[in-house]
Formats: C-alpha cells, sequence, structure tokens
C-alpha cells in the first residue's frame, strides 16, 4: 500500500481523536503517551504505541476520554505467514484508579472502538498469484486493561505507568477479486510504559 494512503489514515484518525478529546481536555484531565509490545491471538509479536486525553470528575478517579492505539505485527493470511500487517485504533476509554492522591495508585478500565487494519497485500497475491486480499479491512475493537501509576516526587504534573491489555478486534477485508469478505481476529495481549501529565 503506498505510504501517502498510509499517511491519510493515520491523519484522519489523529484528527478524529483530537476531536472526540475535546470535551474531556477541556474540562481539565490528563494527556498519556505510552510504548510497549503487542502479541497478537494469531500472528507473531510486534509493538504497539498510543496516546490518550482523558477528563476525570472532581476525585480523580474516574477518568474518560479517547485514545489513538497504533499495533504493528505479523499475520498469516490465506495460507500465507509472516505478512506484515498494521492496526490503527481509535476508541473511548473509561478508567477508575483507585487511589489518585497515592504515590502509587492501581487502575482498570475499559475501551470500545474502531480499527482500520492494513495488510501487506503484494506478498500474498504474489504468494498465491492472484489477487486474493483487499489491502485495508476494518472492524471493532474492545479491550480491558490493568494498570499501576505512579507519581514522581517534585513532579505535581507527571506521573508514570505500567500497563497490560488484553483484547479482541476483529478485521472484515474483502479478498481480492472475489465478492467474499474474510473475517479474522487480530486482536492480542500487550504490555507496555509511559508518561501521564495532568493539566
Amino acid at each position: 500500500m503506498a505510504i501517502e494512503t498510509r499517511s491519510r489514515i493515520i491523519l484522519s484518525f489523529v484528527t478524529l481523536a483530537a476531536f472526540l478529546a475535546a470535551a474531556p481536555a477541556s474540562a481539565g484531565g490528563h494527556v498519556a503517551a505510552q510504548v510497549g509490545g503487542f502479541v497478537p491471538w494469531n500472528g507473531d509479536a510486534g509493538v504497539m504505541t498510543s496516546i490518550q486525553v482523558m477528563g476525570s470528575n472532581a476525585s480523580g478517579r474516574s477518568r474518560w476520554g479517547g485514545e489513538f492505539e497504533y499495533r504493528g505485527f505479523e499475520r498469516k493470511i490465506s495460507g500465507v505467514n509472516d505478512v506484515d500487517a498494521s492496526s490503527y485504533v481509535l476508541r473511548g476509554l473509561w478508567q477508575y484508579h483507585f487511589r489518585p492522591d497515592s504515590v502509587a495508585t492501581p487502575y482498570i478500565g475499559l475501551g470500545l472502538g474502531v480499527t482500520i487494519n492494513v495488510v501487506d497485500d503484494d506478498k500474498v497475491d504474489d504468494a498465491l498469484g492472484f489477487n486474493a486480499r483487499d489491502p485495508v479491512g476494518a472492524g471493532l475493537d474492545g479491550v480491558f486493561l490493568l494498570g499501576v501509576a505512579m507519581n514522581i516526587p517534585g513532579a505535581e504534573y507527571m506521573s508514570i505507568f505500567a500497563e497490560g491489555r488484553v483484547g479482541l478486534a476483529f478485521d472484515a477485508a474483502g479478498e481480492g477479486s472475489s465478492n467474499d469478505v474474510d473475517f479474522d481476529n487480530v486482536g492480542g495481549a500487550s504490555g507496555s510504559a509511559g508518561l501521564r501529565f495532568r493539566f
């Protein structure tokens, strides 16, 4: 798939994420960024990274907002192994922080959104000898997360966090020259660490 097309997909998602996050941000909240490893239920491990903008209630325990997540990994498609794949996920996110004013606070969260999935269809088509797969698919994504955040002494508006996630994500994509639609599970588990800023 052309680099320009991927760039347009990323830009569209980032713009939409910023729009969805505008309300929580205007009420005061948190911005976070993280990076880590992603292990798909079907495929080979890769990387994940995300950006969040979250608002919170007065106590700081309940938080809500939007997140943009990127996942890069390898999939098996139509019998072809090690096909490069990327998922661009935009989701609404809710978190509950048990002790937000403590040095360390555990938290849980849930998220639901949509995912755009891009694959190296040229590798699949070359291996099978015909147009077997469309390069872009889409589907729904759901995630459960468990994490712990630690406030940094002397840095009132900054904390670090570590987070584990498990989720399901479904990809519906056309099977090339046929009129069929192929459904795949592109969810998985991830572990990550990041920085959170309060404003």
